[in-house]
């Protein structure tokens, strides 16, 4: 049995009860009719609630995805840096197809010869010094988690290639040949201030939409109705447009 997504259905229905709000209110105004606002609040709850759940659950589905390669890319890299030389040798051997042969250090397919050098700090001017006096013939290229601005630049003047993690986990995972269990699959603890901080602009929907229903039943009462209605309605947009587009930091 699917799980139930308990925040995209929240979502969906504060963005309904947003637009069920603003149209009542607004319809009922202009034509003074309370059945005529609540036949066009109700239409805009189900059709602003039906567009609000169709690009939240796609923007999940994203972010989801994305996050998952993320994770998965971390831990590659880390796997990648405690591997022992000839793992990642012959990991790469296979990468690159039957005709690539392991020579010292390095494999080599027709006139490229791949070096590696994983770890988690980015490749420094030194560590691309050493690949320029290798004495090798053709071409080389060099794979590892990610390299500095000064490094790449030299890399780059002795037209040696620079293949980082993106790239190294793109290829793996096309032919299928991420490793099955990591060295570490250890999941780093988010910090509550993390948290927090990933809801910022979601978290003003709530005191939004207060506000602007408060204004909204005032214009029921008030001599002056119709700025209570577009102050109120200017109020709920934003807090639906918070809470559905707003991003997380």
């Amino acid at each position: 049995m699917k799980r139930l997504n308990l925040p995209l259905v929240a979502d969906t229905l504060f963005a309904g009860i947003c637009a069920f709000l603003l149209f009542f209110t607004a319809v009922r105004f202009y034509t003074k009719s309370a059945v005529t606002g609540l036949i066009f609040g109700i239409a805009a709850l189900l059709l602003f609630g039906a567009l609000s759940y169709v690009y939240i659950s796609r923007k999940q589905d994203k972010n989801l995805l994305l996050s998952r390669d993320e994770k998965n890319k971390k831990l590659l890299a880390l796997h990648l840096s405690l591997s022992s030389d000839e793992y990642i040798k012959k990991l790469f051997r296979e990468l690159l197809g039957s005709d690539a042969k392991i020579r010292g250090g390095k494999v080599i397919l027709g006139d490229t010869s791949a070096f590696f050098d994983f770890k988690m700090q980015p490749l420094t001017e030194d560590d691309v010094a050493r690949v320029i006096k290798s004495k090798t013939d053709g071409k080389k290229r060099i794979y590892c988690v990610r390299i500095s601005p000064e490094a790449a630049a030299l890399a780059g003047n002795f037209l040696i290639e620079v293949v980082c993690i993106d790239d190294v986990y793109s290829a793996l995972k096309e032919k299928n040949l991420l490793p099955e269990k990591y060295v570490y699959e250890g999941g780093e603890k988010i910090k509550l201030s993390a948290k927090i901080k990933a809801r910022f602009n979601r978290k003003l929907a709530a005191p939004l939409f207060w506000s602007g229903s408060g204004l909204l039943l005032l214009s029921y009462f008030t001599f002056f109705p119709l700025y209570y209605i577009i102050s109120g309605s200017l109020l709920l947009i934003l807090s639906a447009a918070s809470l559905v587009v707003g991003k997380k930091q």
